[in-house]
């Protein structure tokens, strides 16, 4: 299992970090390879959301389902989110940090098997690494703008 976490301070209220974080309508903001996002269900917050999205994954567009798992107020999320027959897991984390917000993000996914693991040490890991980073650093930008 490849686990890749990153954390940025936001100098905004936990509730404003949050809502903007886990409304759908934001995602293609943050998310630098997503272009799109639909919700699947009526639900689009909460546990059993679904959303079809579609994705810019190593220079090919893709479509993927994502599911909302986890939510908890001004707390966490958690999506499952499959892409090339990998299901990935991407958490985020919400802590007051004296008027703002520390915002963790972590990804997980099993690489595929057979030649997946070497894929991944050799690009993979370093790829979604920095669409992970990217991704924090956007959330800031776009939330202290």
């Amino acid at each position: 299992m490849t686990k890749l976490e990153h954390s940025v301070v936001i100098g905004a209220p936990l509730d404003k970090v949050f809502d903007f974080t886990t409304d759908w309508r934001n995602f293609a903001n943050y998310f630098g390879y997503v272009r799109e996002v639909k919700p699947a269900t009526e639900k689009t917050v909460g546990e059993g959301a679904r959303f079809s999205v579609r994705v810019k994954f190593m220079g090919m567009m893709m479509s993927s389902e994502w599911e909302m798992t986890e939510y908890v107020k001004n707390d966490r999320m958690t999506f499952i989110t499959p892409l090339t027959g990998v299901r990935a897991i991407k958490r985020w984390r919400f802590i007051a940090v004296e008027g703002s917000t520390r915002v963790n993000f972590s990804l997980e996914y099993k690489p595929w098997p057979l030649f997946g693991p070497l894929l991944d040490v050799l690009f993979i890991k370093s790829y979604w690494d920095k669409l992970s980073e990217k991704l924090v650093q956007n959330l800031k930008r776009l939330i202290e703008a």
